[in-house]
């Protein structure tokens, strides 16, 4: 049993098409949004994806039908052929007679409450058709005007166009639409009109499409005609490039047409097989009957191979456009791989912060740690050794003058540096501009207009002026101690026994610490005072990168080593913080998202919706290969 139901063919035998049309649409969605980085053009418009959108999406969204277009030139009788199809004889007086400047459609009772109209015609407004002559006025928009007809089979919808023949432009336009829109074409062609140089153009452009064409040789003059209908038909091919999928011939028979009983013979194009055949055959056929029911699945599986065939063309459908996605996001590849492998901006002697605060600070956060009859000796005589420090920075002032504030120094020294990157930064930057690279050169030269530079440099200095140093200063020393505590417990400990003991000598020893010079701290801080940094600032990325000098001092003891070492690592950590700010600023204010933007561009063939496309075209194949 389970053999069996693995085995059963489906209800509708387009149902695994339908599903995968259906996957395949919801990936180019995904993707033409995540291809908007690239600036191509659209995918509405391209004659693959409107292919896509107007037939196969709707066609398959339900049960499956025709759409069966009656197309030809002015006064071959194509209102006969439409009445037969329509299976009912529409009046002379209806706007299906000459003249129509738009196309008609009649479609099976019901139909539009099942189907929407709007998504199967697609480039058309559509009206019902109420009034007789609506259909003859000329306007424009592209209207398309439909109405319910009983005499329909439930899978078939006819349309009539407008003459595609016609000296109107706006015929041609809509007769192109209505193509796009259609399953098949019934071409009507005369004796008179089967050479005529507009329908020959039209009926290329669905050779070109692989349209499903069932050709109507009209007016024939029977059986006389026999010996001349393939001969015409062989013009035809030679100038269009189609090769109809079904061939009929009908006689000139004016009573026969006005009473919606013409005959239809149907007759083979190819020569081999008309000359085994032998004699015409004289079975008359029922158009719409061929088209619904006899003949149904032959022409909708053949329309839909059509329409198919051009969604994975591989010159010309979807195939085509991954092929644009790659070429463009192989630029954007090396756009990003030409801004990132520059040396946008190298930082040269990055002031390193005031060694005096940086030591207030560090003291202050031992003081606020202290625990204990240790911090109330501190503090006791902390306070005493603040007012001789007091007393001494008073007489200090009153013979030297006043010493500038080192906030307002370093102020001033990282402003310098950092206009001398800048100045680096847009030399870099113009080099670039100028090696030619179509996608980075118009960004580029945006950027480095006068006006534009104006403003980074106000924006720069409102910013930098902005700087809470002591904040700053605060917020690196609590990070550095505490994982200092952390990292590094026995020498953290044996740091805090040691200002216990001078807790017990402070009494004897604080005001000669005073005159050495601050104890173990400041002589670290006086010997790095002078230390400067190199700063590679990597724009792109928005982070600096800290070059320290690892060797430490000679001839020092090795608490005093120790001390330097995380004194030296204090002064890395806030000027990294100092250097990421101004990374993170230039890339902001001057690159923007220009990098990520060329990295995600360049890696949309990697991406989740364009592997899916590639899957969908593949299953997609396989199912036209069997």
């Amino acid at each position: 049993m389970p053999d069996q139901m693995a085995h059963s063919p489906p209800a509708n035998p387009f149902s695994a098409c339908a599903a995968e049309v259906v996957r395949l649409a919801s990936a180019l969605e995904a993707l033409d949004r995540q291809a908007g980085l690239l600036q191509l053009a659209p995918l509405a418009g391209r004659e693959w994806y409107e292919v896509l959108r107007r037939k196969l999406i709707p066609q398959l969204a339900g049960k499956p039908f025709i759409v069966a277009a009656v197309v030809g030139g002015t006064n071959i009788g194509k209102s006969v052929i439409f009445n037969h199809l329509a299976g009912g004889r529409v009046s002379a007086t209806s706007p299906l007679a000459s003249g129509t400047k738009h196309p008609v459609c009649l479609v099976p009772v019901g139909f539009e409450k099942e189907q929407d109209l709007g998504a199967i015609f697609q480039g058309f407004e559509l009206h019902e058709w109420t009034e007789a002559d609506a259909a003859l006025e000329n306007c424009p928009e592209d209207r398309l005007f439909w109405k319910s007809s009983p005499d329909l089979p439930s899978n078939l919808l006819v349309l009539d166009s407008p003459d595609i023949d016609s000296d109107a432009k706006v015929n041609w336009s809509r007769a192109d639409n209505l193509r796009h829109c259609a399953d098949v074409l019934v071409a009507v062609l005369t004796q008179q009109k089967y050479n005529d140089a507009a329908v020959k153009q039209f009926f290329r452009k669905a050779a070109g499409e692989d349209k499903a064409v069932i050709i109507v040789f009209n007016q024939c003059l029977l059986p006389d005609d026999e010996a001349f209908w393939p001969l015409w038909l062989e013009t035809f091919s030679r100038e269009t490039g189609i090769v109809p999928d079904l061939l009929y011939v009908a006689p000139n028979d004016r009573k026969a047409a006005e009473e919606n009983r013409l005959s239809f013979f149907e007759r083979s194009w190819s020569p081999d097989e008309r000359q085994s055949r032998g004699a015409a055959d004289a079975t008359a056929h029922n158009l719409a009957r061929d088209l619904s029911e006899m003949r149904f699945a032959e022409i909708k599986l053949r329309t839909l191979r059509g329409a198919l065939g051009q969604l994975l063309s591989p010159a010309a459908g979807a195939r085509a456009w991954l092929g644009e996605i790659g070429r463009r996001s192989a630029a954007f590849q090396d756009a990003s791989h030409l801004l990132s492998m520059q040396e946008l901006a190298r930082v040269d002697n990055w002031p390193s912060p005031p060694a005096g605060l940086l030591v207030s600070h560090i003291r202050e956060w031992w003081r606020t740690h202290r625990e204990g009859w240790t911090k109330t000796i501190h503090d006791v005589y902390g306070t005493l050794t603040n007012g001789f420090v007091s007393s001494y920075r008073w007489a200090k002032r009153k013979i030297a003058g006043d010493s500038p504030d080192p906030r307002d120094s370093y102020r001033e020294a990282e402003r310098y540096v950092m206009l001398q990157t800048v100045e680096k930064l847009y030399s870099e930057l113009t080099r670039l501009s100028q090696l030619g690279n179509d996608l980075l050169k118009p960004r580029l030269e945006s950027l480095l207009a006068g006006a534009s530079r104006a403003e980074l440099l106000e924006r720069l200095t409102s910013a930098q002026g902005a700087l809470d140093l002591d904040g700053e200063l605060t917020t690196i020393v609590d990070v550095q101690m505490q994982a200092f505590r952390d990292e590094s417990p026995n020498a953290f400990g044996m740091f805090r026994k040691l200002d216990s003991a001078a807790a017990v000598a402070r009494p004897m020893t604080s005001v000669v610490l005073f005159w050495a010079g601050g104890g173990l701290a400041d002589a670290a801080a006086q010997s790095l005072a002078a230390h400067a940094v190199n700063i590679m600032v990597d724009v792109a990325g928005g982070t600096g990168a800290v070059v320290v000098g690892e060797a430490a001092l000679s001839g020092t003891a090795g608490g005093l080593r120790m001390l330097e070492a995380r004194f030296r690592q204090l002064e890395a950590a806030f000027t990294t913080r100092r250097v990421g700010w101004f990374a993170n600023f230039l890339r902001e204010n001057v690159l923007g998202n220009l990098h990520d933007e060329l990295s995600a561009a360049a890696g949309l063939t990697a991406i989740e919706p364009y592997r899916n496309v590639v899957a969908s075209l593949e299953r997609l194949e396989r199912q036209m290969a069997n």
